[in-house]
């Protein structure tokens, strides 16, 4: 409680940023006050307790929470939960209740090289619930990579048996949540692995990195065509495996959860064994989803003649 007491004093007063390790997942955008009306319900009688006191001891198992996750042990967090938990982590598709939570607990055993910084934002009290807000800074990710990420986290705690129990998490990133150089090469990556793929008759590596969401218009085509179409060129295509290209980077663009990235290509062998010479120039657009990059746009069009430049 020393450290938390001496976050009060003026010269810290609550923002005081202290240093530790966080398990995290991947991206979500939740509404924090859906949260807080779904968990508080309605204030009970029982509310003969110290707000300042209660302020202090909600913080410190905040922190506790964190250290525990720094060591790789949900434990802590777990013991802090009521019966009726159900948590909505960054980045999770899903909310989590106790058992998926203690699931986690499992899964983050020996996972221990993960840091956060976490800053005190505020409480407010209603009967026997309380709601805290905090912002934590992850630097390194639980495999010891580096990373720069920053999430707002409201926790919803209710008073039982003069014990603060955890009753509902939720967590938003307020960073994209991936690094922009390593985006940039993993998505260079996947845009020359589909063409390697194609080039073998394969796209079925193609639609395992496209959204749900995907929608392409390639050159050529009378309209843009989605998802469905895609998984029906698959069988389309396969066995059609002698096309040959070459492909040229040409630059990326990044705003929040997505990228926009362009190249050119030089086709000199159809699917089929013909020799042509076509350039052409694409955009795809990809989406950050759930901590995975997704195509989710293409486009492309035949690169005019030089000379039609001039």
């Amino acid at each position: 409680m020393d450290a938390v007491r001496a976050a009060r004093q003026p010269q810290h007063r609550w923002g005081e940023t202290i240093v530790t390790k966080y398990f995290g997942g991947s991206a979500a955008i939740p509404l924090l006050t859906m949260l807080v009306a779904a968990c508080a319900g309605p204030p009970s009688g029982n509310v003969e307790y110290d707000r300042a006191a209660a302020r202090d001891e909600i913080w410190e198992k905040e922190q506790a929470i964190f250290a525990g996750r720094s060591r790789g042990d949900l434990g802590v967090y777990v013991g802090f939960t009521a019966g009726d938990y159900m948590g909505w982590p960054p980045g999770s598709p899903d909310p989590l209740g106790v058992e998926q939570l203690r699931e986690r607990a499992e899964q983050m055993r020996g996972k221990d090289q993960e840091e956060i910084a976490m800053e005190f934002g505020d409480i407010t009290f209603s009967g026997n619930t309380a709601v805290i807000y905090y912002s934590t800074h992850k630097t390194r990710l639980p495999d010891g990579e580096p990373v720069d990420q920053t999430a707002d986290i409201a926790h919803v705690w209710v008073r039982e048996a003069d014990d603060w129990k955890l009753l509902g998490a939720l967590g938003r990133y307020t960073s994209p949540g991936y690094d922009r150089e390593q985006a940039t090469a993993e998505i260079w990556e996947k845009e020359q692995a589909i063409y390697a793929a194609r080039g073998q008759g394969d796209l079925q590596y193609y639609v395992d990195n496209a959204s749900e969401h995907y929608l392409g218009w390639p050159p050529g085509w009378q309209k843009p065509s989605g998802i469905d179409q895609l998984r029906a060129g698959v069988e389309q295509m396969r066995g059609i495996d002698q096309e040959e290209l070459t492909m040229e980077f040409g630059d990326i663009a990044f705003s929040g959860n997505t990228a926009v990235i362009y190249y050119g290509t030089h086709r000199t062998r159809m699917p089929g064994g013909e020799p042509v010479d076509q350039h052409f120039e694409i955009t795809h657009i990809w989406a950050f989803e759930s901590g995975e990059w997704r195509l989710l746009g293409a486009m492309g069009r035949t690169r005019a003649p030089a000379s039609a430049t001039n």
